[in-house]
């Protein structure tokens, strides 16, 4: 028995993708010594932007761009050891923009775009999760070393390419 009849498989496609926007990617931790002080450092990290909070430094020690950098910012932003894993970070989140914008259109105007576009939209939506899942298990293989890593949203972009790319259509 499939997992999702074919009949729901553009709006699971859809929801699939509004979901991931919503989830985070990955949430991971360090210590660091800041300043003269012991710390815990915690990146909550959503596809277009992270929260990064320091434990040990009070709220009024920190600004609102202190704690959250939008994407494009995260080159600058991470150390030299982890220029890699940002522009990698960047790449996911263009590639994931893209998805986004089909996805609004898609909801709009399933009908419309099912003719015009030669190819089923739920598999090209699979397909793009299946390489967003790469992309951002390879982020967080990277970001392993320097920080435990714990990689929420990723495992859903696993599961929601294995689902989209097996739904049986007719």
């Amino acid at each position: 028995m499939p997992w999702v009849r074919s009949e729901y498989a553009g709006e699971l496609a859809v929801l699939s993708v509004w979901l991931t926007a919503l989830l985070p990617w990955s949430v991971s931790y360090f210590n660091e010594t800041i300043a003269g002080r012991d710390v815990t450092v915690i990146n909550i990290r959503f596809l277009l932007f992270q929260f990064h909070y320091l434990f040990g430094i009070s709220f009024g020690e920190q600004s609102v761009d202190d704690l959250v950098q939008f994407v494009h910012e995260m080159p600058a932003f991470v150390p030299d050891n982890q220029q890699l894993e940002a522009e990698v970070w960047v790449a996911g989140a263009a590639l994931f923009a893209l998805l986004l914008a089909l996805s609004v259109l898609y909801y709009a105007r399933e009908e419309a775009l099912a003719v015009r576009v030669p190819v089923d939209l739920v598999r090209l939506f699979g397909a793009g999760f299946a390489v967003l899942a790469v992309v951002f298990t390879a982020v967080v293989v990277l970001l392993n070393p320097h920080q435990l890593t714990v990689p929420i949203g990723t495992l859903f972009m696993w599961v929601f390419a294995v689902v989209l790319l097996r739904i049986e259509r007719t």
